[in-house]
């Protein structure tokens, strides 16, 4: 049964008007909403210029960075990189990037669970997505995402980033790791399915494609079908999300290590897109929070940060120093 406040967004969402609805532009650009191929998200390491460092919570250290990404075909207001590193007060040399979730302008969401993570002895990385924040290509417009060419090309240019950013933790001697919560944890999935090198994963309540979230969950009555030439293109936007899927990846050998949590009572991921993430990475957990979508990222940081610290302890049993 769909939590009572997921259930309650999609009655919301059904009754948006037409300019607040899902890719209200239309498809976009035809060039941007063809697929990279996959691998070539991986194309190089990214250094980060750390800008500003402040004092934290319970002895943490803050850092604000930046980077210039002019290789995605990004808009000029969101080719500037931001994150911000949650460092905790114990030496760790364990780091995870925590990916952006849908519509996320402020990452207060993902540095409270930052702020557990150092607790927990594990470093923080938060990316602030393409098009988002301070990202975002039009500083007054409400909704950046507003055709699915511009949906691609954000997740597209996230995942490299994330890719670029870990890789070159990795080779500084970081143990490195990767998890979000809903989009952040699809394309946590995607960064963890194209990387070469060992990193601990932790998609958290999230698809192993955006088709599933968008065609399948409350969010489906969200979209701007008119914009994209009716409902009989519904199977063109499944085709066109399922390019990106984790499922058209052949697992990588650390993906059996991978700790997958899904809510019991999600209205915006269905169950079976999850269970079939878990099916495609043979050995990898499944867990499950007795949430909705909503509730399980207000009441369930814990367990969720949990999953990510397993996440380490599972990959860190089987690779050696």
């Amino acid at each position: 049964m769909i939590h009572p406040i997921d259930a309650a967004a999609g009655r919301m969402l059904a009754m948006s008007p037409p300019r607040a609805r899902f890719f209200s532009r239309g498809w976009g650009n035809p060039s941007r909403l063809e697929a990279s191929r996959m691998q070539d998200l991986v194309r190089h390491l990214i250094k980060v210029r750390w800008l500003t460092s402040t004092e934290h919570t319970n002895g943490a250290t803050l850092d604000h960075g930046a980077f210039l990404n002019t290789t995605s075909g990004l808009p000029p207001r969101s080719e500037m990189g931001s994150l911000i590193s949650v460092t905790p007060a114990e030496p760790t040399q364990r780091v995870v990037v925590l990916m952006a979730a849908w519509n996320e302008h402020n990452p207060k969401a993902r540095l409270g669970m930052a702020d557990l993570l150092a607790q927990k002895g594990i470093r923080s990385i938060v990316l602030e997505h393409p098009y988002y924040g301070t990202r975002r290509p039009s500083p007054n417009r409400s909704q950046p995402i507003r055709t699915v060419a511009d949906f691609m090309t954000m997740g597209q240019a996230a995942v490299s980033e994330a890719c670029g950013i870990l890789l070159s933790l990795h080779a500084d001697g970081w143990s490195i790791g990767v998890a979000g919560y809903s989009m952040g944890g699809n394309t946590a999935a995607l960064v963890s399915a194209l990387l070469t090198v060992p990193v601990a994963t932790a998609p958290l309540c999230a698809s192993h494609s955006p088709g599933p979230v968008f065609l399948d969950g409350v969010l489906h009555e969200g979209i701007a079908w008119e914009a994209l030439g009716g409902r009989s293109q519904e199977e063109r936007l499944r085709s066109t999300f399922d390019a990106i899927s984790v499922l058209a990846i052949d697992p990588a050998p650390h993906s059996k290590h991978a700790v997958i949590v899904r809510a019991s009572h999600d209205g915006y991921i269905p169950s079976e897109a999850v269970a079939a993430l878990a099916d495609h990475w043979p050995g990898s957990v499944l867990r499950e929070v007795n949430a909705g979508h909503a509730t399980a990222m207000w009441y369930h940081k814990d367990e969720l940060t949990n999953a990510i610290v397993e996440s380490f302890d599972r990959l860190d049993a089987v690779v050696p120093d």
